[in-house]
């Protein structure tokens, strides 16, 4: 596993997530730690290293 860190982009504070990274895709919602607000989080991994993350707001 691996923290990824991002901008929230609802409060736009700096916070993280672990990253299961030998997962290939990985798709989950989870809440922003400081506003508490419901992101969509897209992550892509190759051999252990994040690829690429999608951090998408969900419409409340």
């Amino acid at each position: 596993m691996k923290e990824h860190e991002f901008n929230c982009p609802y409060c736009y504070h700096e916070v993280s997530t672990w990253v299961e990274t030998d997962k290939f895709k990985q798709q989950f919602i989870e809440d922003c730690v400081i506003c508490r607000n419901p992101l969509e989080m897209i992550i892509d991994c190759t051999l252990g290293v994040i690829r690429r993350v999608m951090i998408n707001p969900i419409a409340q």
